[in-house]
């Protein structure tokens, strides 16, 4: 039996003006939310159902509303309850950029992806000032997950000291809104030629190359590298020119920004994929870990003085 699923219809029913006549499950994220389509009166809403012990909504009902009075395109929340964990929001669709990657408006949805990112940047800095900082406590903390799920006979002390100073230098890079979760499947297109953004009550004040590092060398999407630093150039540009607290660098300093987070991001990202499998029994994500590997080892592969990581990753015990 399903009793979040049956306390959720109870709560549509007792306490909101929507019946629970229909109610399927729409996606399931690896976290523990999930997201139902519910039918009423020939349109349809996004009810989550997000356990509040493990998964507050308040930064959800927090973030959301100020990105959206910033024009940012997140679900508008119609009703929620904070203490029972349930929500309802406007219904962005089914279509992801994950569906449409592969077709011929590909540049088309990056080039609006990467405006969005600037939007946040630009729109939203006074507001990141106010959200947990991205510091090199928290890298630290997030990195310690490919060390639990893939380095298990290495202890905590000796893999800090390797990794300490690649968080050093992430947490020298200017920081700004930052999404933290900024790819193809938190990207909705719920009508041509706009971008509906959802999943980002997990937002921080973090580096300015985060999110574009999560969309150009996305866990679930494949691209070229030479392109992936075409576009890391002209973002650069584009950030010089619209934030003044941005210094002017060459394309090669900048470049080793976005690889530095991005190694951070896919470390973590490969510990989440084991530890899905190994403890949760989703296996279905192993199968993206080749391609997160590939990022991993190109970034060490372009820096000599990550070797200290190099020898540990190597040691690392991956099922994919």
């Amino acid at each position: 039996m399903d009793q979040r699923k049956e306390e959720m219809e109870a709560w549509l029913r007792d306490h909101t003006s929507f019946s629970a006549e229909r109610l399927e499950l729409a996606s399931a994220d690896a976290s523990f939310r999930r997201y139902f389509r519910l039918w009423e009166q020939g349109k349809t809403w996004i009810v989550m159902d997000a356990p509040p012990e493990l998964e507050p909504c308040e930064p959800f009902v927090r973030i959301g509303a100020y990105m959206q009075e910033h024009d940012i395109n997140v679900p508008k929340i119609i009703t929620y309850d904070l203490k029972r964990g349930f929500m309802i929001l406007s219904d962005f669709g089914d279509v992801h950029y994950h569906d449409l990657l592969d077709g011929t408006d590909r540049e088309d949805l990056y080039d609006l992806a990467i405006s969005e990112i600037l939007s946040f940047q630009c729109k939203l800095s006074d507001f990141a000032e106010t959200l947990p900082s991205f510091d090199r406590e928290w890298q630290l903390k997030e990195l310690d997950i490919f060390r639990e799920w893939c380095l298990p006979g290495i202890e905590k002390t000796e893999y800090e000291q390797v990794v300490a100073p690649l968080a050093d230098a992430i947490e020298s890079i200017p920081k700004s809104f930052m999404h933290r979760d900024f790819h193809c499947r938190n990207l909705l297109v719920p009508s041509p030629d706009s971008i509906g953004v959802i999943d980002f009550q997990g937002a921080m004040l973090g580096p300015v190359t985060y999110d574009l590092v999560s969309l150009l060398r996305d866990c679930y999407v494949e691209n070229d590298e030479d392109w992936i630093t075409e576009e890391v150039s002209s973002f650069q540009q584009a950030l010089e020119q619209s934030r003044k607290s941005i210094p002017e660098m060459s394309d090669e300093d900048f470049l080793r920004w976005f690889d530095l987070t991005g190694l951070q991001r896919h470390l973590k990202c490969i510990g989440i994929f084991h530890r899905l499998k190994i403890r949760d029994g989703k296996e279905s994500y192993l199968k993206d870990v080749p391609r997160v590997k590939k990022y991993v080892e190109t970034v060490l592969d372009r820096y000599p003085e990550l070797s200290g990581i190099q020898e540990l990753y190597e040691q690392a015990q991956m099922l994919a």
